[in-house]
């Protein structure tokens, strides 16, 4: 599954791409596109160690997990977005994003939520995007505002929450 949006392709982590993440040169060779040192990270990781037999035995599962981001005009991976890999909870996915230290202040978190936001809410099953940041973390403050989603509290640990609706949501 893929989604474009003006400068990135968002890939939707099937089992084969989490397999092949787990060596750089076959990762590189199944994306065509370069993966810059130090990524995947150590959350994504461990994300993927969750994810990967999620989505192989619930093929249904796809897209509501993990996405790379890769810009089309570097041809390399700038990140990651996507949802906490479970299929909706009472209607809605949690949203979640990091972009790789080099390629930060771009817009590429922004955007690929925007997209990943619009992809959620036009499944049958989701009605609410939701997603939480700490309130010291302004970068990601600004991304979720300015990816169109609303403020609406804190949780217990004191965590911004925030949620996108559509039209049944």
């Amino acid at each position: 599954m893929r989604l474009e949006t003006e400068r990135l392709a968002l890939l939707a982590v099937t089992a084969e791409l989490a397999e092949a993440l787990a060596d750089r040169d076959a990762a590189e060779r199944f994306l065509g596109a370069a993966i810059p040192d130090g990524w995947p990270d150590s959350e994504f990781t461990g994300l993927l160690k969750v994810y990967s037999p999620w989505i192989a035995e619930d093929p249904e599962r796809l897209g509501y997990g993990p996405w790379l981001l890769v810009a089309r005009d570097e041809d390399s991976v700038v990140g990651s977005a996507g949802f906490m890999g479970t299929l909706p909870q009472n209607g809605a996915i949690e949203l979640g994003y990091g972009v790789h230290p080099d390629y930060r202040n771009r817009g590429y978190a922004t955007e690929a939520s925007r997209a990943l936001i619009g992809w959620g809410l036009s499944q049958r099953s989701v009605g609410r995007v939701v997603a939480k940041c700490d309130p010291d973390n302004s970068p990601s403050v600004r991304v979720l505002e300015k990816a169109g989603l609303k403020r609406h509290g804190k949780d217990l640990t004191g965590m911004l929450l925030w949620e996108a609706r559509g039209e049944t949501g």
